[in-house]
């Protein structure tokens, strides 16, 4: 099922989907930083799959594959400066280090989940009444 993110109502819905996974595809912070400091953040599983553990009203808690502990993506008010497109969603980075950094996370679902299944149409009803009404 592809997923279309459109808003954060729309996010919010993604995140309730059982197996909703997140991964980052890009964060400029990092991109900015050495070779061995962007090579110790994907030891640390920064770069992971991270899976939804829990919703809260303000925040998703994620697990990381393979890595202990849990990681925060909290939102208050609201998504101010967030931008979502197909099934990317880009979050502004408030660092005060430089130029303004964001994070673009790519939202997927398990392949498993089956398609929406379609009702088959139902044959019109005949009505038998009318039958009686005709000459033999």
């Amino acid at each position: 099922m592809a997923v279309v993110l459109r808003s954060m109502r729309d996010f919010k819905r993604f995140l309730a989907k059982p197996g909703a996974t997140l991964q980052i595809v890009r964060n400029t912070f990092v991109d900015r930083q050495p070779a061995a400091t962007q090579e110790a953040y994907r030891a640390k599983g920064f770069f992971a799959p991270r899976h939804v553990q829990a919703l809260t009203r303000k925040a998703a808690i994620f697990t990381i594959a393979g890595h202990p502990g849990s990681v925060w993506l909290y939102w208050d008010k609201g998504a101010r400066g967030w931008r979502f497109q197909d099934d990317t969603v880009t979050v502004p980075l408030a660092t005060g280090l430089g130029p303004p950094d964001a994070v673009t996370y790519r939202c997927t679902l398990p392949a498993t989940e089956a398609a929406p299944v379609r009702k088959a149409a139902r044959a019109p009803r005949i009505r038998t009444d009318l039958f009686d009404a005709l000459p033999a």
